[in-house]
Formats: C-alpha cells, structure tokens, sequence
C-alpha cells in the first residue's frame, strides 16, 4: 500500500485545510464582540533610558517553577518565538542554529524521521524502544520518549528551553546529557488571532492560523493548526521526480480552566500526520574492498562497481542521485496532557501532571543511496506513553521547595526490514522491501514493555542575603521487557535454548516458536548540589554538581538466546559546572554574558557497535567504558543602542575516552566521540526601528553558524565516518504592522551563501558504502500575517 496516496492523508488535509479556514471565518465575528489586546513589548525593544524590556526579562522553568533566566543557576538556553521566526526554524532538528550547544543530527537508518540529539557530547544512537535518548524532548511537562513526529511541533510556540548537562532530579528520566523543552502558547484570558501564509523556493505553501477565545472568567480556549508543504530539492533521476517533498498537518487544541478555590487545569491535545517522501540518501564514500563490492559479489546481483557509482554520484552533487527507490516518510501521533495545580495555603500548592502520546510511522529509505540493492531498508515503529507526575511545591521567605512522585509506562514494537544484498530488480526498485525475491529479507522485531518509577525533592534556601545553596535528590527504578521476534524470510534469525539447560547447544527454533523474551529492573539514585550567590543586582554566579543516569537494557540484535539475555548496565555522568551570569548597563548601552565551564566524568558509555562475533555481523549495545568531558559556553548579547543588537553564542566541547573496549575486545580509547564537534558558534546581528503608529516597525537581521568537523557514528572507522563541517549565513527582513495595519510581513533567506554539506545517515563501509543526507541548500521564504481584533 503507498502510503503517500491514501484517502485517510487526503482527508487529514482537508481536515487541516477546513480547520484554518474555520479559524479564519469565525475570527471576524469574534473580533468586533471582543476588547482588542493590548500590544505587548516588542522582541528586543528598549525604552528610552536603554534599560531592558520583557524580552530580557526571560522567565524559564528549568527548575519546575517560574524563573527568572538570569536568576537560575544552571547552563540554559532560551528561545524566544521572534529568534525563531527570524532565523526560520520550523523543525526541533534545526534548532542547533540558534542553540549552539545542542548538536542535531539525523539518527543512523532513519534519515529525516527522527533526529538525534547531543549536547555536551552526550548522545544516544539507538532508536528502537529497547533504547532512550542521552537528551530528552519535553512538549510541555511531559516528557516525550519517541521523537518521531517531534520535528514539526513548532508552532504556535511560547519558547524553546534547552538545559545543559545531567538533570538529575526533577527532570532525571534518561537525561544525562541535557533537555529540549517546547512550551506551547498557553491560552489567555483576552482575544487574540491570527491567519498567515508562506510562499519560498522549492514551491513551499506553508499556512498556519490561530484563535485565542476567553469564555466569561472561567476558561480561555486556544486552537492552533499549520500545514507545510513543498516539492523537495533531492532528484531522483531514475524516477525522474523529487524524493524528498514535504506534506504535514499539525494542529493543537488547549483549554484553560479558572475554578473555584484558585484551581488551575490546562488540557491540551496536539496531533501531527506527515504522508510525504523521505530523505533522498546518496553515496558519499565506497570502500573498494568491501564484501559487496567483490567482482564476484558484484556479477552475482547485477551490480557495478561502487567506485563508478561514485564518481557519477560526485559529479551530480548532493541534490541529484540516481537511486531508483519510491522512498517515503508516513508518521501519525496523538497527544494530549493536562496539568493540574491547586493552592492548598498561600505558601504551598499541588501540582499533578498526566499524559498519554501515541506514534505511529511507517518510512521505507535507500541506505546505500545507488542504483543498487545493496541494503534496502523499511522500518514500522508503533508505541505508547503513559506518564503521570504529581508534585507539592512550597515557598517561604527563605526556602522554596519541591517533592514529587513520577511514573511512566511505555509499550510498542519496532519492525526493521531490509535485504542485504538483493538482486538488482531493474532501474527501478519495488515500494516494500518484502517484494525483494530471495532468502536474504531479513526482519529485526523488536517489542519493549518500560516502565520507570521515580521519588525526588529539591529544596533552594538562602543562606545570607544573596546566598543560595540548592540541593535535590531522585530515586529511579527501570524495569523493561524485551520480546525479540528477529527473523528471515523461511527461518528464525537466533537459537534457543529448548531444554532449558545451558550446558546442551542452543537449537534453531521454527518461525511459529521465533521469539524470546526477557526482563530485567535497573535503579540508581541521582541528585545535583549548587551553591550561587548575586553579587549585585542581575549579577549571579554559581556552582553545582549533579549526578545523571539512564538506563540499562536489552540489546535486538544478538543472534542466541544467550545473547539476548546479556543487558547492558545504565550510563552514568558525574559533573561540576562553574558559571555566571550577568547584565551590565552603561548609559543607554546593554551587555548580557552568560557564561559555563564545566567538567563531566562519564561511566559505562551506553554504544551501538559492530560486533564481528555475530553472523552475519550486526550492531549491539554495549558499555564502552569511560570517558571525560569538558567544555565553555558562552551566550553573549550586547545592544550599542537600543535599535542595534549584537549576539555571540559560542560551545566549545573537549570529549576523550578513557576506557572503550569494543565487543571484540579491541581497545578504542583513541576513538573521536561520536556526534561531539570541537566548536559551535553562531553569530549575529539585527537592527530594529519602531517607525510610528502609522508607518510600524522594521527590522533587518543576520546570523552566521559554523560548525566543526565531527565524528557522526558510535563505531568510527577513519576515512568514512567524520562529517565536514559546514558555514552557514542566514539573513531575514520583518516589517511589523504594515502602515499602522494589522498585516505583518517578513522575509527569510536562508544558507544565503548557497553552502553545499551533508550529514552522515549510513555508515557500512564494511560491507562497501557510506551514505549522507544532504543539507538544505539555499531557500527564501516570504511570509503575510494578519493578527485578528488588533
């Protein structure tokens, strides 16, 4: 079935089509009932005096509570939705742009569909349930354990909050490297509405709309949908089309209930449906002494060799391959939340935060990027979370508080198909891998049942004026089940042990007995300590030590029921991280520098490597051993005059092993960290002027994003696995209320310079190819909004 052609997509757009028009209709009416909302600050604006506006004042809630940014004493990065709109991101996987500290890069064999994030060198390469990110991806207060669909929730967007480092207690499931926390706009108790439309190169046709409706004093309903869509800049000369088009639906629907007593509750519910093409991989090395790249191999499936397959390659560029494959991307997700707070004395409250998300996704890509079958690949994923938090929160003149109970429970099932070595089918190659004739089809199935319980506290007492020590602590306990189910086309892809006793030899099972399944509980206790003081006002610095974890699990791959039942133990970083953050005034003049050093300690290092004892060789999990971190960020932001502002965001990151056996017993302590470039920066400049009333407010901006060269896969191999890093120059151009109008419009031009680079997606150098995607070539984007009742 092509899943790019069926009614249910056609009626998801028209679904979204209807739901933005209706936005769009019912706003008028709506408009002239409702007092119009007061303007508020403009991004960056100063008053006369050169003194800040609201948009420095950040509020964060990196430690579960409304705070001022430059009052928390952690390393974190916020966001505002007016650097997003400037700079274009539209997706989690380009917010590296502006975040230099977060490292995104596409997960290995799965392209596009879903992003793998590293921050401060720490990163997680498995994708399958059996796995959790180093990094998690919070929506909201819930934490979201499978980042498919993730790629397009920006939109309609409050801030982006990406902390740095181990979060051992109140965010502590899996995060030994940092969070990524999109807040959604939040309903408000005044109208508000907007309708917009995007047009740019590659025929982008992108719409969003959003209504803001306050219902008496009792609640405020808020509806929000986009829709992106373009043709694609990857061309598949054999299909003779773009590979890689565009086509999503997004909508998100909140409530906000103002009870009796001073409840709170939010309910929101967002859904995402992509049905579009995939990633468009192409040859971006050949091995001349891999196994599928023999003349015997060769001759025997009608292939030619590799070196001539890239030549050709090299000599299309990235944006052009010949590969023949109707690639496609199919991801459906539901979620919906609610979160409850309710006073209980002026100085303590209850928080309860519940949640349930639901993927689908089917993708079928081309992992070789050629002509040939060399290793044809088609994935189905399908899960789902529940997780429930409930917290007690507490503040007094001197100490503020919090205690809490976590649980999440999480089920789904990975089918990974692919052929390995087909015969070629012809120029062009079949939709599903299963239409391969052969004995090679092979299926990795695994199905996952996690569950994780947590207990943690945090307290922050100020010890002297201007003294605060902050200390937390979390209790974890993992418990996950494996059923493996890996199999060929005629035959079971493992022995078993039928007897029961380890001592006779493990047999080959029939396919109706394929499947073994095993458990196994991991715990571990984690907390953080700082101590920071303000030296004078918006002036703090700190230190703080914390303790991370994620947790052990069951490799998919190994090829005996003993080998399935060896887990791999949890990860653990231990860190100590200086910083300060200050705002300083001259006259009208402004500076902010926010600055991190830190230094990490990093135990059984969580990796998928290529182990040569299986048969055929496949990639397991295992702990790598140790390794140190360290690294300096730097977020600096100075305004000469309150219409010019200059910004410098710069990471750098110094990551060695100190211990890393491989599975063979191979010492690798010599190995580049995977997904760990050296140097991130990004730099910028914008100049702002508010015209008048009748004429509005322009602004014209600039940014350029370097990144160095990096290793991008677990299992390095010299000469294939480092990924050239890139320059990239962005420039936009905003005119805010037309005329004295409500019309804005703005103008985005990015990778200006036409930069030509690629990311790593597929390293098999083994058996012949290293694949790359391609990175976005130079776009322009012209975007018309008109905000409703203003």
């Amino acid at each position: 079935m092509d899943h790019r052609r069926t009614n249910s997509g056609r009626r998801h757009r028209w679904a979204s089509a209807m739901l933005l028009a209706g936005a769009a209709i019912v706003v008028p009416d709506v408009a002239f009932a409702q007092e119009a909302a007061n303007a508020a600050p403009e991004a960056g604006a100063a008053d006369a005096a050169g003194a800040p506006s609201s948009f420095d004042d950040i509020i964060v809630t990196a430690r579960r509570r409304n705070e001022r940014l430059q009052e928390v004493p952690l390393a974190v990065t916020a966001i505002s939705p007016a650097k997003l709109a400037q700079a274009n991101i539209t997706s989690v996987s380009q917010l590296s742009q502006v975040a230099p500290a977060l490292v995104t890069v596409p997960a290995q064999g799965s392209g596009r569909a879903q992003p793998n994030f590293a921050i401060r060198g720490l990163s997680q390469q498995e994708i399958s349930i059996l796995g959790d990110q180093s990094v998690s991806t919070y929506l909201g207060d819930m934490v979201i354990a499978r980042v498919q669909g993730i790629n397009s929730a920006l939109f309609d967007i409050g801030s982006v909050e990406v902390l740095r480092g181990p979060q051992g207690t109140l965010f502590g499931r899996n995060t030994t490297g940092g969070a990524v926390i999109l807040r959604p706009n939040k309903p408000k108790d005044e109208f508000e509405a907007m309708a917009g439309v995007s047009l740019g190169r590659f025929d982008t046709r992108n719409f969003e709309g959003m209504i803001n409706i306050p219902i008496r004093d009792i609640a405020a309903l808020r509806i929000a949908g986009v829709t992106f869509k373009n043709d694609g800049y990857v061309y598949d000369e054999i299909l003779g089309r773009n590979v890689d088009d565009v086509d999503q639906q997004a909508f998100r629907v909140s409530l906000a209930l103002h009870m009796p007593f001073g409840i709170e509750s939010l309910t929101s519910y967002d859904y995402f449906h992509a049905n579009e093409g995939s990633s468009g991989l192409f040859l971006k090395y050949a091995n001349p002494n891999g196994s599928f790249n023999t003349a015997v191999y060769r001759a025997a499936r009608g292939y030619r060799p590799l070196e001539e397959l890239l030549a050709e390659q090299q000599a299309r560029g990235p944006y052009r391959i010949a590969a023949g494959t109707p690639v496609f991307n199919y991801i459906r997700t539901h979620t919906i939340q609610n979160t409850l707070t309710m006073p209980v004395t002026d100085a303590i409250s209850l928080k309860n935060i519940v949640g349930y998300r639901s993927v689908r996704d089917r993708f079928r890509d081309d992992l070789d990027g050629t002509e040939s079958s060399l290793f044809p690949q088609e994935r189905r994923d399908w899960s789902h979370q529940f997780s429930e938090e409930f917290q007690v929160l507490g503040k007094t003149d001197r100490f503020d508080w919090i205690v809490g109970l976590y649980y999440f429970r999480e089920k789904g099932r990975l089918q990974a198909e692919s052929y390995a070595g087909a015969v070629d089918p012809g120029p062009v190659e079949p939709l599903h891998v299963v239409d391969y004739p052969g004995p090679s089809y092979s299926v990795t199935d695994p199905e996952g049942f996690n569950r994780s319980y947590a207990a943690f506290a945090q307290g922050t007492y100020e010890v002297a004026d201007g003294l605060k020590l902050t200390a937390g602590i979390r209790y974890s306990k993992d418990k996950r089940q494996a059923t493996i189910r890996n199999r060929l086309r005629t035959a079971c892809r493992f022995t078993i042990d039928a007897d029961n006793n380890p001592a006779t030899p493990e047999v080959l099972p029939p396919l109706d007995q394929c499947r073994v399944t095993n458990k196994a509980s991991f715990s571990e206790p984690t907390y953080n300590i700082s101590l920071d003081y303000t030296i004078a006002p918006s002036k703090l610095v700190y230190i703080a030590h914390r303790h991370g974890y994620r947790s052990g699990g069951f490799g998919s791959r190994a090829t005996t029921q003993e080998g399935f039942a060896r887990t791999f133990s949890p990860e653990t970083v231990d860190d100590i991280e200086i910083g300060g953050k200050a705002d300083w005034r001259i006259g009208s003049t402004f500076l902010r520098t926010n600055i991190a050093a830190y230094h990490a300690w990093y135990k059984d290092i969580q990796r998928i490597l290529t182990d040569p004892n299986t048969s055929p060789v496949q990639a397991v999990t295992t702990n790598a051993g140790r390794a140190r971190i360290k690294g300096l960020e730097a977020e600096i932001l100075f305004r000469p005059i309150p219409e010019i502002e200059l910004s410098a965001d710069y990471n750098h990151t110094d990551a060695k092993f100190t211990k890393f056996i491989a599975p063979d017993g191979t010492d690798l302590s010599n190995n580049p960290f995977a997904r760990a470039p050296k140097n991130v920066y990004t730099l910028g400049a914008r100049y702002r002027r508010d015209l008048g009333e009748s004429v509005g407010e322009v602004s014209f901006g600039g940014s350029y994003y370097h990144i160095d060269d990096f290793n991008g896969d677990d299992t390095y191999v010299a000469g294939y696995t480092e990924v050239q890093g890139w320059n990239l120059v962005n420039l936009d151009a905003s005119w805010n209320r037309v005329l004295g109008s409500n019309f804005d419009l703005s103008a985005v031009l990015t990778n200006a310079t036409n930069k030509k680079y690629s990311m790593l997606t597929t390293n098999l150098s083994g058996l012949g190819f290293t694949s790359h995607m391609a990175g976005e070539p130079r776009k322009w984007l012209v975007t018309l909004r008109y905000h409703f009742g203003g």
